[in-house]
C-alpha cells in the first residue's frame, strides 16, 4: 500500500507551550493518509555529533525527528531560511542579509534530509515536500535514484520574479523547485507570480491550464489553500475568569513581531478610531498578543523598543487610570487555551499583515466565535486568505484611515449582519478544512485521478493568468 510520507521542517510541537497550526494540522491528516513524517525535533545539539534519528510511532504514522547542529542552526536556518529566503518571499529584499556560508550550510542540510528520507522511502509511497526550509529535497532525491511522485508545497508567499531573482542563488532554487510533480500555492497571486517567473526566465511550456512543461517534464501547479483541523480547534468548555470578567469590546490581533506584521499600520488604526469616533474612548481595547516563543532574531533589531514606544504613545495620549486603547502582550501569557478564550470573546479580530501565507489564525477565529452572537474579521488584502473568506472585511493594510473606518464598521455592524458573515466564513472554514486540502493536493500528486471538481472552478484567463472562479 502507497504511504505518506511527508517532509517538513518540524515534526513536533515545542515544548514551550505554544501549539503550532500547522503541526496540528499535518498530524490530523495521518489520519487519513497513513505514512511516515520526517523534521526537525526542535533540538539543537551540544556539539558536532553524527545526526541521529529518534523514531516514535503513533497510531497512523512515525514520526522521525532529527536534532539540528549548531552550524545548521545558525547558518542554514537562523541565516538562509530567516535572513535571506523569509524577507525575498515576503516581498522585502531590502531585508534580506546574505552570507555565502549561509546557502552552503542549507543546501548540506537539505542533501542529508534527502538521504535520510531516501533510506526509508519505498517505490510506490508519495512524498510531499513543505515550504523553503527543505525545497532541495526533491531535487536531491531524484538525484539518488528515487522516482516516487513527489510535491511541494509553499507555506509563504511567491514573489515576483524580479524580487526572487535578488537571491544570487535563485536560479538553483528554481531549478530545484521545477524537480518537483506537484507545486501548490495559497492563492492566486502567488501561483501567477510562478508563471510569469518560469514562463519568462525558464522556457517553460503551458500545454495545458494546470500544467507547465520544461525540460520535457510535466508539472502540476495549482492553488490548494490551506485548512485546519475544525476539530480540535475551539473545544475548550471552560472560560478563564479573566476573560469573562473583561467588560469592554475587544478588538484581539494575534502576531509575530516581524517587519512585515503590520503592527505599527494597525495602532494607527486605532488612533483614527479613537479620533474619528471618540464614543469608544473607554468603551472597547485593542488586545494585542506577540508571543516571543514564535519570533526569530532576524526581525529589526529594534522594532519591539519601537512598537512598545508607539504603544506608549497611543496609552499616555488616550488612556486614563481605568482604560488603555492598547493592551500590548509580549510575553508568554496567551497559551493555546486562554488564546481560543480570547478568540471567543472578541469582538473584532484584526489580522492584517504586509504580507502573509496560510493565515490560519483568521481560521481559527471563526471557529471559535458564537454563531448566534459572532464577531467581524477584518483581514488584510495581503494574506494568503483575502481571497477565500471574502466575507471579511477586506483592507488595505497600510492604510491606517480606512482600517480605522472598518473597524467602526465592525463594532457598529447589526447582528443579522454579523451572523449572515460568520455563517458563509464557518461554512467556508468547515467544507475545506485539512482533511479537504489533504486530499486536494494529494489526488493531484497521485497522477492518475482526475482533478476533483473544485478545481474546475479556477480557470485561466486569456491572459494566461490564474483566477478564482466561484470556488468558495
Amino acid at each position: 500500500m502507497s504511504r505518506l510520507i511527508v517532509v517538513s521542517n518540524r515534526c513536533v510541537q515545542q515544548d514551550d507551550g505554544y501549539i503550532d497550526p500547522f503541526i496540528t494540522t499535518l498530524g490530523q491528516i495521518f489520519s487519513k493518509h497513513p505514512g511516515v513524517w520526517f523534521g526537525w525535533n526542535g533540538s539543537v545539539t551540544a556539539g558536532k555529533r553524527s545526526r541521529s534519528c529518534s523514531v516514535t510511532h503513533h497510531a497512523h504514522y512515525a514520526t522521525h525527528g532529527w536534532d539540528l547542529s549548531p552550524n545548521e542552526y545558525d547558518n542554514a536556518y537562523q541565516g538562509y531560511v530567516h535572513n535571506v529566503l523569509w524577507p525575498i518571499f515576503h516581498n522585502r529584499p531590502d531585508l534580506a542579509a546574505y552570507k555565502k556560508e549561509y546557502f552552503t550550510t542549507w543546501k548540506s542540510y537539505n542533501t542529508d534530509v534527502a538521504r535520510t528520507v531516501g533510506a526509508q522511502v519505498r517505490p510506490d509511497d508519495r512524498v510531499w515536500v513543505h515550504d523553503y526550509h527543505l525545497l532541495a529535497v526533491g531535487k536531491q532525491l531524484r538525484e539518488d535514484g528515487h522516482h516516487n511522485r513527489c510535491g511541494f508545497f509553499l507555506h509563504q508567499p511567491f514573489p515576483p520574479g524580479e524580487v526572487i531573482r535578488a537571491v544570487p542563488e535563485h536560479d538553483t532554487l528554481m531549478r530545484a523547485l521545477l524537480q518537483y510533480d506537484v507545486i501548490g500555492f495559497q492563492s492566486s497571486a502567488d501561483i501567477n507570480n510562478f508563471l510569469s517567473c518560469v514562463l519568462r526566465f525558464y522556457r517553460a511550456e503551458r500545454i495545458a491550464g494546470d500544467t507547465i512543461q520544461v525540460n520535457g517534464r510535466s508539472i502540476q501547479i495549482g492553488i490548494f489553500p490551506c485548512g485546519i483541523d475544525t476539530s480540535v480547534v475551539g473545544t475548550s468548555q471552560a472560560t478563564p475568569q479573566a476573560v469573562e470578567e473583561y467588560q469592554r469590546q475587544i478588538i484581539i490581533s494575534n502576531d509575530v513581531i516581524n517587519d512585515v506584521s503590520g503592527i505599527h499600520y494597525r495602532l494607527d488604526a486605532m488612533r483614527a478610531l479613537i479620533n474619528t469616533w471618540p464614543h469608544y474612548v473607554r468603551g472597547v481595547s485593542l488586545l494585542q498578543i506577540c508571543d516571543p516563543a514564535r519570533e526569530y532574531p532576524w526581525s529589526s533589531p529594534d522594532l519591539c523598543t519601537r512598537l512598545e514606544r508607539f504603544c506608549g504613545e497611543i496609552n499616555g495620549q488616550y488612556g486614563d487610570f481605568t482604560w488603555y486603547p492598547v493592551n500590548y502582550i509580549h510575553n508568554a501569557l496567551c497559551q493555546h487555551e486562554l488564546l481560543s478564550a480570547l478568540y471567543a470573546r472578541a469582538d473584532v479580530a484584526l489580522f492584517t499583515p504586509l504580507s502573509e501565507g496560510m493565515s490560519l489564525s483568521a481560521k481559527a477565529f471563526i471557529l471559535a466565535q458564537d454563531p448566534e452572537d459572532p464577531g467581524v474579521l477584518i483581514l488584510s488584502a495581503c494574506s494568503g486568505a483575502a481571497e477565500q473568506l471574502t466575507e471579511a472585511l477586506i483592507v488595505n493594510p497600510y492604510d491606517a484611515r480606512r482600517t480605522g473606518e472598518a473597524l467602526h464598521s465592525a463594532l457598529s455592524m447589526p447582528l443579522h449582519e454579523r451572523r449572515r458573515r460568520h455563517s458563509r466564513l464557518l461554512a467556508k472554514v468547515q467544507r475545506y478544512d485539512c482533511h479537504w486540502w489533504a486530499a486536494a493536493f494529494l489526488t493531484a500528486l497521485s497522477g492518475t485521478a482526475p482533478p476533483p471538481p473544485w478545481q474546475a472552478a479556477f480557470r485561466t484567463s486569456h491572459h494566461g493568468v490564474f483566477t478564482p472562479q466561484k470556488l468558495y
